[in-house]
């Protein structure tokens, strides 16, 4: 006979949690969630400090300017990452803690922002490469292959355009907005990240590849050129989402 105080237990999986940093940047969501999440945590700031609570418009104010300014100048932070922001701002770890304002609260932003911890957490983004492209694409498929890349960007904060598959479209569709000449700038930029990659030798046969690889440097672009497309590319991914465009502006 089986025990009356037999326990039977079902063992479910449990849902998958998101990384905090596949979340949309705040400033795409809508203002109401940011504003929200802004009053939640800086109510629970004041709790853990002991502090008296401000009066109802002075409140209004604080949190409300915090939730402009994280939507119009701060565009890499999510909603997610606000409570910890907070949470490490108030027990000094991006300097001195300043008292309840707006200033208080950018440079908390900016700390975290900077921080290793957030730069850690970009190392900790679930690798899923974007498949190459196969030889035959509709330029429908093209468009919603770079869509994709630049979703991407606007999470991790970089694409690592391998090929440059996407550059190459979007310069073909007049979508790249760079001058001549802001293009050689990024070829020299793209020049010196190369040449910096190549110094400080660790050894004797070290140094002797750095100088057969700088005489290649100096002489080919077969590096030069992908890696200037990459930078062009992030340039303009960058340009995008600072102007707060959700898509690529196909034509």
């Amino acid at each position: 006979m089986e025990s009356q105080n037999q326990i039977i237990t079902t063992n479910k999986p449990s849902a998958e949690v998101q990384h905090v940093l596949q979340h949309q940047p705040a400033f795409l969501e809508d203002y109401k969630s940011v504003h929200n999440e802004v009053l939640a945590q800086v109510m629970k700031s004041i709790t853990h400090l002991n502090w008296s609570v401000p009066d109802q418009a002075s409140m209004g104010i604080l949190v409300s300017e915090i939730s402009n300014s994280i939507r119009n100048n701060y565009k890499q932070i999510r909603v997610a990452e606000i409570g910890n922001c907070f949470a490490k701002g108030i027990r000094g770890e991006y300097g001195e803690f300043m008292g309840l304002s707006v200033v208080t609260f950018e440079k908390f932003i900016m700390g975290y922002l900077v921080s290793d911890y957030r730069s850690n957490l970009g190392k900790t983004l679930p690798k899923a490469e974007i498949p190459s492209p196969p030889k035959e694409l509709t330029k429908q498929d093209r468009i919603d292959f770079a869509q994709k890349a630049y979703d991407k960007y606007k999470i991790a904060g970089f694409y690592n355009d391998l090929g440059n598959i996407i550059y190459d479209f979007l310069d073909c569709e007049k979508l790249i907005p760079f001058t001549t000449s802001e293009k050689f700038e990024m070829l020299d930029q793209a020049r010196q990240e190369e040449y910096k990659k190549l110094q400080n030798p660790l050894s004797l046969e070290e140094a002797r590849r750095f100088n057969i690889q700088l005489e290649a440097l100096m002489s080919s672009n077969d590096k030069i050129i992908p890696r200037s497309k990459r930078i062009a590319l992030n340039r303009y991914f960058k340009i995008l989402l600072q102007q707060e465009t959700e898509n690529i502006p196909f034509k």
